[in-house]
């Protein structure tokens, strides 16, 4: 298992967060991911094994680019 928390610029809806996520043609066969929001606030638990963990370098890219794509202005700093 994996987790990482992030605090966006911006409050995103996690109804239409989820959306994005899952509508992404380029993810994989990742882990299953669930996100809890609380404000700007969003913590992830990548539900994944020590084998195979999703290398934190491209999860980041991957969250990112499916907040961007609902909100273009919107930051994301990874605490």
């Amino acid at each position: 298992m994996q987790r990482f928390v992030a605090e966006l610029s911006s409050a995103i809806e996690k109804v239409e967060f989820e959306k994005s996520w899952n509508g992404d043609p380029e993810r994989g066969a990742e882990p299953k991911v669930e996100f809890a929001f609380s404000g700007r606030r969003v913590s992830v638990v990548v539900h994944s094994d020590i084998a195979h963990q999703w290398p934190m370098a491209n999860f980041h890219r991957t969250f990112s680019a499916a907040i961007r794509r609902l909100n273009g202005l919107c930051n994301v700093r990874w605490l």
